[in-house]
């Protein structure tokens, strides 16, 4: 009886991630001071050659509330070897709709820190991004999605 009873829940359990809904991925940058599609525009002092790498993830209950985390790495563009600082945080949301396409609004809250030559690494930040997706489901599994925040 009870080793049915262990076998029903792991199948279950198994079947419920058919049903899963969300998101995840990894993602990099590259600071610049200027950008291709603002010619003459540049941003000189904010250009601190910095290049970032990291990974989120996310799920949607039932209920279209959307919950998870992420986290990135921030190093040098010279020494992408030695990170410099980092950031890590939650995601939280809801999901405006499901089909035929997703819509999605999100907050990602985070805290980190950044060592930089001018501040002899005494910092520590906290930042909030409210951002917006829109995807269009082509499969179950794989939704290219437009992102703004």
């Amino acid at each position: 009886m009870k080793k049915n009873l262990i076998i029903s829940i792991l199948l279950l359990l198994s079947i419920s991630f058919m049903f899963a809904d969300g998101a995840g991925g990894f993602y990099s940058g590259y600071q610049v001071s200027s950008f291709p599609f603002m010619d003459g525009d540049s941003f000189e002092n904010n250009n601190m050659g910095l290049y970032y790498s990291g990974g989120f993830g996310y799920g949607v209950s039932w209920n279209n509330v959307i919950s998870g985390g992420f986290g990135y790495a921030i190093y040098r563009s010279e020494d992408e070897n030695t990170p410099i600082g980092g950031f890590g945080g939650v995601i939280n949301g809801v999901r405006l709709l499901g089909y035929p396409i997703n819509i999605s609004i999100m907050s990602w809250t985070g805290f980190g820190a950044v060592s930089t030559s001018s501040n002899d690494g005494k910092s520590f930040a906290i930042s909030e991004e409210l951002t917006l997706e829109v995807g269009l489901p082509v499969f179950r599994w794989f939704s290219p999605t437009i992102y703004a925040g």
